[in-house]
């Protein structure tokens, strides 16, 4: 189905001065200012209960972000407390700012039950793009993209996490990690 524009179409001299519009959007902007200037007035005085600026002020309240939110990509953690990680490098390849460093560690056969591990895992969240293609591609559940967004430093070698910082436990991770199952399940085939 096309769309045709019609080109032809003659602006009367008020249109075309475009007075009617500017004037609607100083209306509008300035009706949005003023009720957000004055409406934290009736909330702070006790005289209404619900506020009608959307503002939230940061420290005292925090946003509830939604399960599909993609904040710093975290490692899961066993409840063993080793990662769930196998060290495959599937993340590290399909980052595309190359933020992500593995090092598998060897295995004599006699060190535990894991057959691969990661010995170093590294994230540098001053270069991470927080784009999900990690969590994308690790087939075994080990990586995810948490709601935690608030990782701003002043020193940029204090954002490189190491394995023990990225650490987060199976249980604090459960409706991301449903997400993800019903998310990606129409793609593992």
């Amino acid at each position: 189905m096309a769309y045709y524009v019609n080109r032809n179409i003659s602006m009367t001299w008020w249109e075309r001065s475009y007075i009617p519009e500017i004037l609607k959007g100083l209306w509008l902007t300035s009706r949005r200012f003023f009720r957000n200037l004055f409406g934290f007035l009736p909330f702070f005085l006790g005289t209404k209960k619900d506020r009608r600026i959307f503002t939230v002020y940061y420290p005292e309240e925090q946003v509830q972000y939604p399960i599909a939110y993609r904040g710093r990509p975290v490692l899961a953690q066993n409840e063993d407390g080793q990662p769930a990680c196998v060290a495959c490098g599937l993340c590290e390849i399909a980052c595309p700012a190359y933020c992500i460093h593995i090092e598998p560690g060897e295995n004599s056969g006699k060190q535990n039950q894991y057959e691969r591990w990661p010995d170093v895992f590294n994230i540098d969240y001053a270069v991470c793009i927080f784009c999900g293609n990690c969590e994308e591609a690790c087939p075994e559940e080990a990586i995810f993209m948490s709601d935690d967004c608030e990782i701003s430093m002043l020193d940029r070698k204090k954002m490189l996490y190491t394995k023990e910082q990225l650490l987060v436990p199976v249980a604090d991770l459960q409706k991301r990690i449903e997400f993800t199952r019903n998310m990606y399940a129409k793609w593992n085939y």
